[in-house]
């Protein structure tokens, strides 16, 4: 588990009473994987969970991001949105599904918050291990199974990116904000 810490310039010593995981590929961009993207990443954020992203960090919650990519591929998304953490894969390691769980479980102990005050933020069924491990998990899309989970649990929802768009996440391959 590789725990990037970024601080914001306004950074203030704070105490976090809930923290906010965001799975990066397919849920805050648009596109399945982080291989060869460069430039601006303006068209390849998935809106309506960027805004979320931005809510939870206006509240004071510990932002974090969750990927299957290295720190390196993750490099301008952190430069841009500065979060709190960063749970990514490392060499020999995947940060892969139980895998995900185990780490968003692992920085809320260490960081002393309650589970039920945590959101998750998730696109497909190898992220429900993370999902499980909050009181708020939030299903982005139309995966089959996290809708099952998500109507027996009460979930939030938000739709998923578009594949007919025709913007650059194309080219390239329910409301839930907190309250």
């Amino acid at each position: 588990m590789d725990t990037t810490r970024r601080t914001r310039p306004d950074d203030r010593p704070r105490r976090p009473s809930a923290a906010a995981f965001f799975d990066v590929e397919g849920t805050l961009l648009a596109v399945p994987g982080l291989a060869g993207l460069s430039g601006p990443l303006g068209r390849l954020w998935h809106p309506p969970v960027l805004a979320a992203l931005h809510a939870h960090a206006a509240l004071g919650h510990l932002v974090v991001l969750v990927a299957l990519a290295g720190v390196a591929d993750l490099a301008p998304i952190v430069r841009q949105l500065a979060p709190d953490a960063v749970l990514c894969s490392r060499p020999g390691a995947p940060m892969v599904g139980q895998g995900k769980g185990y780490a968003a479980r692992a920085l809320l102990r260490e960081h002393d918050i309650r589970a039920r005050r945590c959101y998750a933020y998730a696109d497909e069924a190898a992220d429900l291990p993370l999902l499980a491990e909050v009181g708020h998990p939030v299903v982005v899309g139309e995966d089959p199974v996290l809708l099952r989970h998500a109507r027996r649990g009460n979930w939030g929802r938000l739709p998923g990116p578009s594949r007919a768009r025709g913007d650059a996440a194309s080219a390239v391959g329910g409301t839930s904000t907190p309250g």
